[in-house]
């Protein structure tokens, strides 16, 4: 997760794995425990991803606060809760110049501030690495907006907890998007205009989807790169066909391309390791690297399974980033 020397060989990975836990959409706690302990036992995971849906778990937050495992850190993603706010008010979010619009994205972001604290007094130690913003609203984000609520929000004190906005896919006109957000040229010029210490994450599906090409998602990496403000590189799958996640180009976080290395994946992923070189050519070295894989709706699978998904799947970026 946090490089810890002079190549990316030296770290250890983020995982966002609550896409894959049977646990996540039915809560069961002994199945997230289970999950828990896997990973946890895996020296190659340094960090969680956890979804912010309002609170710091989808079911139960003092569960997590308890069972959290303290050998590892959390990444705290608020995408989930943005687009059910998004879905109900079309001016909501950090980048919206409706100012009201704004403001209620805003105090979202100061309700994850808070729970941290929490989590952290609660845990007696820093629990979370990283936030992840996001830039709505859909289609009409401005960035002179998202400058102002970035400058207030890197104005907290959010101790070691670092502030990073995941880039989703933009509005492009003539297509159907998935998020439609704020351009990366536009993050990048409303981090400048703050000047505030906050980077950006590439979502490597999440590029793929915007520029509805596989092979164009370096351009996303060296773009935030070339300004210093290439924090992290994720790797989530996405298909240009319906698969078995739904219909092209859905945001769900499709496991690699089905191979031999690789027995999970789907058929139809463009994700390959090819992709993950041609990434780690471009990013160089990043404080924050990881995966974000879900479990096909179409199919069973017990913890095991599921963590033998995700293990496959650190076996691949392993081999790939040295």
């Amino acid at each position: 997760m946090i490089a810890s020397g002079s190549n990316l060989g030296d770290q250890n990975y983020v995982v966002g794995a609550y896409p894959a836990s049977p646990a996540h959409k039915v809560w069961d706690p002994a199945k997230e425990m289970q999950l828990f302990d896997l990973l946890s036992s895996d020296e190659r995971v340094a960090a969680l991803e956890i979804p912010w849906l309002g609170s710091i778990h989808p079911h139960d937050n003092s569960w997590l606060i308890d069972n959290f495992p303290r050998n590892l850190q959390a990444i705290i993603t608020s995408i989930p809760y943005v687009m059910s706010k998004v879905g109900k008010d079309s001016n909501y979010g950090l980048a919206s110049a409706n100012e009201l619009g704004r403001a209620e994205a805003l105090e979202d972001v100061r309700n994850i501030f808070r729970a941290i604290d929490n989590f952290n007094n609660t845990a007696g130690q820093s629990m979370v690495s990283a936030v992840e913003i996001h830039t709505a609203p859909r289609q009409f984000g401005d960035e002179n907006a998202l400058a102002k609520s970035l400058k207030d929000i890197a104005s907290w004190n959010w101790g070691n907890t670092k502030i990073v906005i995941e880039h989703c896919d933009a509005w492009v006109e003539g297509q159907s998007p998935e998020k439609g957000f704020l351009t990366l040229e536009k993050e990048l010029t409303a981090i400048d205009l703050s000047a505030a210490p906050i980077g950006i994450f590439i979502n490597w599906g999440r590029s793929a989807i915007e520029l509805r090409d596989a092979h164009r998602v370096a351009e996303h990496i060296v773009q935030a790169k070339s300004l210093g403000l290439l924090s992290g590189v994720i790797f989530s799958g996405v298909a240009d066909v319906e698969s078995d996640f739904g219909y092209p180009w859905i945001d769900a976080h499709l496991p690699f391309h089905k191979s031999d290395t690789f027995a999970f994946g789907d058929s139809h992923s463009l994700l390959t390791t090819k992709s993950v070189n041609d990434a780690l050519d471009a990013a160089g070295k990043v404080e924050f690297l990881g995966i974000k894989m879900g479990w096909s709706p179409k199919l069973e699978g017990d913890v095991n399974q599921r963590y033998q998904m995700i293990s496959q799947a650190l076996d691949i970026l392993n081999s790939c980033n040295r």
